[in-house]
């Protein structure tokens, strides 16, 4: 059970993994000078969050803490683990391709192509997806994608759909890939913000597959980023 003083030493918001029982037996078990204190904190980041913009990373995770498995929720308690900005990505080819699986299970960690191994997060890393960023760019033939300058993707690419599935189960549904497109908006090139993030779980296959209408033409290259809030040791 989470302490008062954990929580409040905490620079995480963990109240909303308390169940209303166990908040009251902290509160019972805890002195006046530690009520005191988690008093001030929920004083602060009431405040905090009225002046925020909740949808960002950070505030969405919080709002996710209950959702972590009991051993995450205590390690982020105690300090031994913390959440960190992450952005997971990989590259694919899709010369003279229609449609492309952009993580797979023989994925493996090289700079330049991708930082995440075998399509899934490693063990004990749990990650909240925020948005995912798809960006396209065509090489010269005579090097990997390593040194492609990244754009937008192009129109046959945005014309086409996408399906994203994680934790065994649908995710986001055959979708436009449209919301790729963020020309006059205020947001980085290609990123597509999602209205209800999602707790990714570690060790379970991750899958953005894409499809469009037309082969895309010879050394030509995607590139998907997954951003958001990761759980790491601290």
């Amino acid at each position: 059970m989470l302490t008062l003083g954990q929580i409040e030493n905490s620079e995480y918001n963990l109240l909303g993994a308390m169940s209303e029982d166990d908040f009251l037996q902290a509160l019972d078990l805890s002195g006046p000078n530690d009520k005191k204190k988690l008093f001030k904190k929920i004083q602060t980041q009431s405040r905090t969050a009225a002046a925020t913009n909740g949808s960002r990373s950070r505030a969405e995770f919080e709002k996710r803490i209950s959702m972590l498995p009991k051993e995450i929720q205590t390690g982020l308690a105690n300090q031994s683990l913390q959440a960190v900005d992450t952005a997971y990505y990989v590259v694919k080819s899709i010369s003279g391709s229609k449609v492309i699986k952009m993580f797979k299970d023989d994925d493996n960690k090289v700079v330049g192509s991708s930082n995440i191994s075998s399509g899934k997060l490693e063990k004990g890393n749990h990650f909240l997806l925020y948005g995912i960023h798809l960006l396209g760019g065509v090489g010269d033939g005579t090097d990997g994608p390593g040194i492609v300058n990244f754009d937008v993707i192009p129109d046959y690419v945005r014309n086409g759909e996408f399906e994203f599935k994680a934790n065994g189960t649908v995710l986001i549904p055959n979708a436009s890939c449209e919301v790729f497109q963020t020309e006059g908006k205020d947001t980085f090139k290609g990123l597509f913000v999602l209205d209800n993030p999602k707790i990714i779980r570690d060790q379970q296959s991750i899958e953005f597959n894409i499809e469009w209408a037309v082969n895309a033409p010879v050394n030509t290259y995607l590139k998907a980023i997954l951003r958001g809030t990761a759980v790491i040791k601290a």
